[in-house]
């Protein structure tokens, strides 16, 4: 019962002086709303990278293969680099965990549809494909590139849904269907066409002028890699690094230790040089926590802010005593003990402190909002083609929004408590006499 009769006397003292306590507020609201606003950027920026980043995988493993001296270089001989057979190994032994990501480039291809319209193929290939890896588009239909199609070297082939519409003028199903393609060197190959994807729009605009027939236009298609090896008759280079997904089912720091101490074994006897591992996962978490850091910094000088507000607020309670002495002064002479008046004015003080803040976190929210807002249109506007690359995503802060309310609370307990003290050890009979 205390408790209430001390809100309703805080909100009528509040309402008595609306301007005075709007002011009061002020120093409160701006330190609120900044900080909920630079973490509501930064809490953004940290959620837009990462979307954007898993949308185009980050379950990956960069093996790089450096100098154990850089001062005694030397150049690096072919048993030196990382070898087809490593990976072959790193497949048998951990199949179900990791997968190299082999691919190259092998020119174009050609075929004709049942009209006779020459179609163009961009062939890429890969050792074992990952649908997280393809342009972050998921398949429409069938699968993508498995490590049995390479290691048994099949003619298999992943297309575009361009490439189908180019392709089946019927709109038949094209899981299983085989097309003849004319390589670049000339020889005719049968490749059976086992997943589509979706091409991306920015894809497309990247790649194609305005005005370009549906027919003329070059999609990408991937094919296993060996195959196109055999086919082209042309040998795999041993390479100085190497780019190997990761199955996220597991804990990305075990699948680490067992990369690194697979590699590090291979390399054990090599007295010049020695593998490097790193993940983009990583490199994402230490860019997020570069944020969070600079976030935090930025935050904590916009909350200086409050203890100003925080002095204000004290200051207004020191006069709001002072005006209502006499008030102060019959509650103790009726008999409301010290600590009754000490609740009531800390009440009041938290009251200040705690609206002010509510003020401040939806300012701060809605600044926040509008901010992403204008980024979306700015990147819109800029950058048309990209936008569909950048996953932009606004998000406030929870965590800063529940700090902010209790150190709203926390301001009004500290900042309020000495005037409040001060209310409560008057002397009821000078209090009375006070003019």
């Amino acid at each position: 019962m205390q408790l209430i009769e001390n809100l309703r006397l805080a909100l009528s003292a509040l309402a008595a002086n609306k301007m005075r306590s709007l002011l009061t507020m002020l120093g409160i609201i701006v330190g609120i709303s900044s900080v909920i606003m630079i973490t509501t950027i930064g809490t953004s920026i940290e959620k837009t990278l990462t979307k954007t980043f898993n949308q185009f995988g980050t379950n990956t493993f960069s093996v790089y293969i450096e100098p154990k001296d850089y001062d005694s270089y030397v150049k690096p001989k072919p048993e030196d680099f990382i070898s087809k057979e490593m990976l072959d190994e790193l497949i048998e032994e951990y199949g179900d965990r990791f997968m190299p990501v082999i691919g190259d480039g092998f020119g174009t291809a050609t075929t004709r549809n049942a009209n006779g319209e020459t179609i163009t193929l961009s062939l890429g290939s890969t050792i074992a494909d990952d649908e997280s890896l393809n342009f972050g588009t998921p398949n429409l239909r069938g699968r993508v590139i498995n490590y049995r199609d390479n290691k048994e070297t099949r003619h298999t082939i992943y297309v575009s849904d361009l490439f189908v519409k180019q392709y089946f003028k019927d709109g038949s199903d094209p899981i299983g269907q085989s097309i003849d393609l004319t390589l670049d060197s000339g020889i005719n190959v049968d490749f059976v066409i086992v997943g589509v994807y979706e091409l991306p729009e920015f894809f497309e605009k990247e790649l194609y002028s305005p005005g370009v027939k549906e027919i003329d236009k070059v999609t990408p298609a991937t094919v296993p890699h060996d195959t196109m090896l055999k086919l082209t008759h042309r040998e795999d280079p041993p390479k100085s690094y190497a780019t190997i997904t990761w199955n996220t089912e597991y804990d990305v720091k075990e699948l680490e230790k067992q990369l690194t101490d697979f590699f590090d074994e291979k390399y054990a006897s090599n007295p010049n040089f020695e593998p490097t591992i790193s993940s983009d996962q990583s490199d994402l978490k230490m860019v997020s926590a570069v944020i969070n850091i600079v976030t935090a910094a930025i935050s904590f000088i916009a909350a200086i802010s409050l203890i100003v507000g925080g002095v204000g607020v004290m200051n207004i309670m020191l006069v709001s005593i002072t005006e209502r002495t006499k008030e102060i002064g019959i509650r103790k002479a009726l008999g409301a003990p010290n600590k009754f008046i000490r609740l009531q004015f800390v009440t009041e003080a938290i009251m200040i402190c705690l609206i002010g803040g509510i003020i401040g976190i939806i300012l701060g929210i809605t600044g926040g909002l509008l901010i992403g807002f204008v980024a979306k249109q700015i990147v819109s506007t800029l950058y048309p083609d990209y936008i569909q690359l950048i996953a932009i995503t606004i998000q406030p802060s929870v965590i800063a929004i529940i700090i902010s309310v209790l150190f709203s609370i926390l301001t009004g307990v500290v900042f309020g408590y000495y005037p409040a003290n001060k209310a409560a050890k008057m002397d009821p009979i000078d209090a009375l006499r006070y003019d």
